[in-house]
């Protein structure tokens, strides 16, 4: 087994021009919890020569003034029958040239974004790569102490997927939490919990996944429910349409576009109970440079709602595209979610 190692600090231009945004926003140290903060590695997808983002994302704004992570992805042999011929940068990349790593290595590490609210966070990553398994570690910090002061993507780790890599292949994306740490504003260590997740390799001509996120919540509560996509690719526009059973809903349902996924602007019509229709644009067709939920949507549940109930969250396909730079529509799959009301 052969181990090889590299340093390297990185900021993509656009994520940076995201983390710009966040600073308009005031800060929101979240109050002090002694419950762990959760560290989630989501659900990825890639094609073969294509670009992956591995998003660290956390589900409550607890401020963290500096830290260290631990990403691991791992495969079983063979994972790769042979080592294509790696893409150095491009559009959409963040100027690090690729390096060829081992044999059955599927991926290289073409940057890395860490977010602060208040736009000063700095970070370096050493990326070590074997035979079945490569492991990226990245401490970062903030003089602010912002980063993580409002929930939502921490950090967004880019990889170019080796040509060579079979689709239907999948990996396992997991942090090392004996190696992971964080303190926050104050410089106390923060409880860490973690949650894994996996990275799918789809065909080449493949449409792109998106999801109707849906959530569990109690009666009287908020159902936080997003619309998901798993890979970043460039968009410039597009209209998204949500239904639910609206006898659940105890009111209208409020919409967030996230500065950090890219730059958008947005309009939301819930006229219709049960409906919403969010329409946006990114005329620099930055947004979904990260993936994720790049529609967060808060929906207030009834009080008198029997624990138990559930209702589908789907999208509507005839209400539901999203634009390409050039303006044409990109091909989607659409996956429904479900609100449980426990």
């Amino acid at each position: 087994m052969t181990t090889r190692s590299r340093s390297l600090v990185t900021l993509p231009l656009m994520l940076l021009l995201a983390g710009a945004a966040l600073a308009k926003n005031p800060v929101d140290d979240g109050g002090v919890s002694s419950k762990p903060l959760v560290l989630r590695l989501s659900p990825a997808i890639g094609a073969p020569g294509g670009l992956v983002a591995v998003v660290l994302r956390t589900y409550a704004p607890r401020p963290i003034k500096q830290g260290q992570v631990v990403v691991s992805i791992s495969y079983p042999p063979p994972a790769v029958a042979a080592h294509g011929q790696r893409r150095g940068s491009g559009p959409g990349r963040t100027g690090i040239a690729a390096k060829n790593l081992t044999p059955a290595a599927p991926l290289t590490l073409v940057g890395v974004a860490v977010y602060s609210q208040l736009g000063d966070a700095v970070s370096k990553a050493v990326y070590n790569d074997s035979t079945y398994s490569q492991t990226l570690q990245v401490n970062f910090q903030s003089a602010s102490g912002t980063i993580n002061a409002a929930d939502g993507p921490l950090a967004v780790f880019y990889y170019d997927l080796d040509p060579s890599v079979a689709p239907g292949s999948s990996y396992d994306l997991a942090l090392d939490l004996s190696q992971t740490k964080l303190t926050d504003s104050n410089g106390k260590p923060i409880t860490i919990d973690s949650r894994s997740n996996v990275l799918t390799v789809r065909a080449p001509g493949d449409p792109f996944q998106v999801e109707a996120g849906g959530g569990t919540v109690l009666a009287g509560g908020v159902a936080d429910l997003a619309f998901n996509t798993f890979e970043p690719f460039a968009v410039s526009g597009g209209r998204v349409t949500l239904t639910w059973d609206p006898a659940i809903a105890g009111g209208a349902p409020t919409v967030k576009l996230d500065p950090r996924y890219g730059q958008s602007t947005f309009t939301v019509d819930s006229s219709q109970p049960g409906r919403l229709v969010v329409g946006f644009q990114s005329p620099d067709a930055s947004y979904n440079s990260v993936p994720g939920s790049i529609i967060a949507i808060s929906l207030p549940i009834a009080a008198d709602a029997l624990s138990g109930t559930t209702s589908p969250f789907t999208l509507d396909p005839d209400g539901t595209w999203l634009l390409d730079p050039q303006g044409n529509k990109i091909g989607l799959t659409l996956e429904a979610g479900t609100i449980q009301v426990q």
